[in-house]
């Protein structure tokens, strides 16, 4: 907590705050750990598969140690838990929020690879390689956290209030970091993510590229049954990821903002408005480890047939777990029998069941 935090802290009701934190925590908490369940157990192996159980995993962290550390804070309106809590606290959330944007960058380069180079990159989407980045992941993510874990400790403020704060060397360097966490957690993230999905998107616009498409055009020129099961898996797969990192994006940005705001600003103004936007902004970046669960029910194929094999009566509940009607019969059982077909049918059959979640 900074001093921002306590300027209005007794007029902010602790209640609310307590309820609303304690239900994303526990939504968050059972979406995550089914989404594992089905991830480990259920739903195969892929390297897309391996990027959510890594999310999964990042999101429950965050949800453990920082959520409750900061509801107290805000509760008691100063710092109780001593300096390792303290230093705890910050290594915590810092290497798990950039768990979570590196995690999503590299699912959608993934994703990225397998759309737009769909036979090349099964030399290296594979289960394996995909462990490697991960765990490349939470080492980067541990790296960069360690400093703010070192500078961090707990403190009295100007009015003699106990917080956790910064004890950076010099004021310039308090800033350069803060600005560094913005750019490796968010801004840098978030604009290989927006690079990756705009060619994806240029991608599937033109229908593949020209290779791809000699590939899997027939002699009359017309794609197969095959080719165009295979592309509504890909832009399935690509709308789901999409929309998690609309999601990340948007629920990020507040925090983001509200940090740079106080550390650039001399002025800063320390009101009642400001400290509740502050609140909001927690609530969000807390909110987007609840909804990447539901978004993967909703989306991934995989994981929603996986949930559903094990847990049949989810679909009594919500018919986001039952089996899309087709609205031609006819066009249904052909495209059931090619995909049959593409079973052992050589490389493309190799790509279409490869990209396959």
């Amino acid at each position: 907590m900074n001093n921002s935090t306590q300027v209005m802290g007794d007029q902010i009701q602790p209640l609310p705050i307590l309820f609303t934190w304690s239900l994303l925590t526990f939504v968050g908490l059972v979406g995550n750990s089914v989404v594992i369940y089905i991830t480990c157990l259920h739903a195969g192996k892929s390297a897309t598969n391996t990027y959510i159980l890594n999310l999964a995993v990042s999101d429950i962290a965050y949800l453990i140690v920082v959520v409750p550390f900061t509801c107290l804070a805000f509760i008691f309106n100063h710092w109780v838990f001593a300096e390792f809590g303290c230093k705890l606290f910050i290594f915590t959330q810092y290497v798990t929020v950039h768990a979570t944007c590196l995690t999503l960058m590299a699912m959608t380069i993934d994703r990225y690879q397998a759309i737009v180079y769909p036979i090349q990159s099964m030399n290296w989407r594979n289960t394996r390689a995909s462990t490697f980045v991960c765990l490349g992941v939470w080492s980067v993510s541990i790296v960069l956290s360690l400093p703010f874990a070192i500078f961090h400790k707990e403190m009295q403020d100007r009015e003699n209030t106990t917080i956790c704060g910064p004890d950076w060397p010099s004021q310039s360097i308090d800033k350069g970091a803060t600005l560094a966490v913005v750019m490796t957690s968010y801004v840098i993230p978030l604009a290989a993510i927006i690079a990756c999905y705009s060619r994806i998107l240029l991608h599937l616009w033109r229908g593949g590229s020209n290779r791809n498409s000699r590939q899997t055009a027939d002699a009359n020129g017309t794609v197969p049954l095959r080719s165009a099961g295979q592309l509504r898996r890909k832009k399935r797969v690509t709308r789901m990821v999409a929309i998690v990192i609309l999601l990340f994006a948007w629920c990020w940005l507040p925090i983001q903002f509200f940090t740079l705001w106080y550390k650039f600003d001399p002025n800063f103004p320390q009101i009642l408005a400001l400290l509740k936007f502050k609140i909001f902004a927690h609530t969000l970046s807390y909110a987007n480890s609840c909804v990447n669960p539901f978004v993967y029910a909703f989306m991934n194929e995989g994981v929603r047939k996986a949930f559903k094999k094990k847990f049949p009566s989810a679909s009594i509940f919500c018919h986001c777990f039952k089996k899309p009607k087709m609205t031609n019969p006819e066009t249904s059982t052909m495209i059931d029998k090619a995909v049959m077909t593409t079973r052992g049918g050589g490389v493309e059959s190799m790509a279409t069941t490869h990209c396959s979640l």
